[in-house]
């Protein structure tokens, strides 16, 4: 039990924080400006599910969070990874940072300098991926509990699990999706610290016809959760075929960032996204006159 004076001086501190901050960001910032506008950043004790269909760039926005604020701000992470190894997972986030696709990474078409300041900077940061492919929800609460004992803190910042559909409790011991939430947001409590989960939802092919039909199908399949704090569904019309948002301009390399939480409610802002650089940055398309 804690009284409510303390918790009063602690909600005050980050109030403040957040004042003196222009951009009004009390929790950690994402990198990007209208979800920081939206979130107020990600915040102590959230449970933040990004959601969305297969290849539509979940690994790739978590990489680019980390990329924008982890390592720009020295903040730490713990990146547990169920589909990708750590040297996948580092070779992208290199990507990302150089802004260079994979196939020149791995043929080093690109200024070696460039390669040794990321290095440098990766030196001073807190970034740590577990990529067992047998990895359980229990595996996390026990290497979180061990760096909580040492430090009386989880000294990485955030936590992000990549890919949520493949995680269970125990081995060999397999979970509904909301006792999932229900855990993870359970751990999020417990450790004071975001948890982001990265989920794969299924939703056929065939239902996205048009930009406008599509935006109506991300809407009816969103992930309803008591457990979830704040939801970000990702959308990109040109992996289906759709070359026109609804006023006829461009679709191309841009994604839809749909959130939704318990202080926002369907808010949509727009991304650049570039795939081979597994990459999502900041754009200033007016979405009033797009949509």
């Amino acid at each position: 039990m804690e009284s409510i004076i303390y918790i009063l001086q602690g909600i005050i501190q980050g109030l403040e924080q957040a004042r003196a901050n222009q951009s009004g960001v009390s929790g950690i910032t994402t990198g990007f400006k209208e979800l920081d506008v939206l979130s107020a950043g990600w915040q102590q004790s959230e449970l933040i599910v990004i959601a969305a269909p297969p290849q539509m760039g979940k690994t790739a926005f978590a990489l680019s969070v980390l990329n924008n604020t982890m390592l720009d701000c020295k903040l730490g992470a713990h990146w547990f990874s169920t589909n990708l190894s750590k040297l996948q997972l580092t070779k992208m986030l290199l990507c990302n940072n150089l802004n260079v696709d994979l196939h020149a990474l791995l043929s080093a078409n690109f200024k070696v300098s460039l390669l040794k300041d990321v290095s440098n900077n990766f030196k001073f940061t807190g970034v740590v991926f577990n990529d067992s492919p047998y990895l359980t929800i229990n595996d996390i609460d026990m290497i979180l509990s061990e760096e909580y004992e040492a430090y009386g803190k989880i000294t990485d910042n955030i936590v992000i699990i990549d890919n949520l559909n493949q995680l269970n409790y125990q081995e060999n011991s397999k979970l509904e999706l909301t006792d999932k939430f229900y855990q993870l947001k359970t751990l999020a409590r417990k450790y004071e610290i975001p948890i982001i989960c990265l989920l794969d939802t299924d939703i056929p092919r065939s239902h996205f016809v048009d930009y406008e039909t599509s935006v109506h199908v991300m809407e009816q399949n969103k992930v309803r959760d008591s457990s979830i704090d704040a939801l970000i569904q990702i959308f990109r019309p040109d992996y289906y075929g759709i070359t026109e948002f609804k006023d006829g301009s461009s679709c191309l390399g841009f994604a839809d960032i749909i959130v939704s939480g318990r202080a926002v409610m369907n808010e949509t802002l727009r991304l650049k996204y570039d795939r081979a650089a597994f990459k999502f940055s900041d754009t200033n398309v007016d979405l009033n006159k797009c949509e």
